[in-house]
């Protein structure tokens, strides 16, 4: 409980109940006898139930605990030491999503370096990439699923979902371990990358004869090049060639960059020890 000094008491008091108070033994016993000091207690205890939930954040061990979509600070048992910013997604499906990848306007740069992919780089508050090394850390401590919205220019909305999403470590690239059963309304254009490495313009790992992340822009599962590229550039809808944008080809075809893509991770729903 707050420490209670007279002169704060004092000062609630004015405040409170409108009393002009004046420091005498008189006064702190009318004060305390009466209807302004059972008022100024209760003002006390609320600012001290206010100072308790300030000093204890809000720590989870994944979105699955969380109330409502929001920037969140969660820490998954054993694979993290430290809790991790994120943003958790609670109105689709039953919620409990991570969100990895947030592009809506093309505010942030994605033409980005090997240790940008692999650390993240944004703003919570607006586009970003979660960061390789968190997304390998999360996928290989529990199955998950994945699930990727898309958004044309049109305001036409899709999505792709598969059953389990995994990649390895650093080490590995960053491979597509493991992409489950696909189902949605986009259509299947990530399969394809299924143990493929992660590439990036100084970082080229796919089968090409040339380097697919520096020719379309971005990191990406790449394999000879891509027939999903959500990294790619920020552009607007249609183009003339084989798209440098971010590219779902089952849903819009190759020559067409989307509007908006959210890339979430949720542990599995058959399982519920988090």
């Amino acid at each position: 409980m707050f420490e209670i000094r007279l002169p704060f008491i004092l000062t609630l008091c004015n405040t409170i109940a409108g009393m002009q108070c004046a420091l005498t033994a008189d006064t702190s016993s009318a004060v305390q006898g009466g209807f302004a000091f059972e008022m100024i207690m209760n003002k006390l205890q609320i600012l001290e139930d206010r100072s308790i939930r300030n000093e204890e954040p809000m720590v989870k061990r994944s979105c699955n605990g969380v109330p409502f979509s929001g920037i969140y600070n969660i820490q998954p048992v054993k694979t993290f030491k430290e809790p991790i910013r994120v943003v958790c997604e609670q109105d689709i499906e039953w919620g409990g999503w991570i969100v990895i990848q947030y592009r809506f306007n093309g505010s942030t740069n994605f033409e980005r370096s090997w240790q940008d992919y692999k650390n993240g780089f944004g703003n919570l508050d607006g586009e970003f990439w979660l960061g390789l090394d968190r997304i390998h850390r999360l996928t290989a401590s529990r199955p998950h699923e994945l699930v990727m919205l898309l958004e044309d220019f049109d305001g036409n909305r899709t999505y792709a979902k598969y059953d389990q999403f995994e990649i390895g470590n650093e080490k590995e690239k960053y491979v597509l371990k493991k992409l489950g059963n696909y189902s949605g309304t986009a259509g299947d254009s990530f399969s394809r990358s299924k143990g493929m490495k992660f590439s990036t313009f100084d970082s080229d790992n796919d089968i090409w004869v040339n380097n697919c992340a520096a020719t379309y822009s971005g990191g990406w599962w790449f394999r000879n090049c891509h027939f999903s590229h959500l990294n790619g550039k920020y552009l607007r809808g249609s183009t003339e060639v084989l798209s440098t944008g971010m590219v779902w080809s089952s849903f819009k075809g190759q020559q067409y960059s989307l509007k908006t893509t959210k890339i979430m991770i949720k542990r599995s729903r058959s399982l519920n020890y988090w």
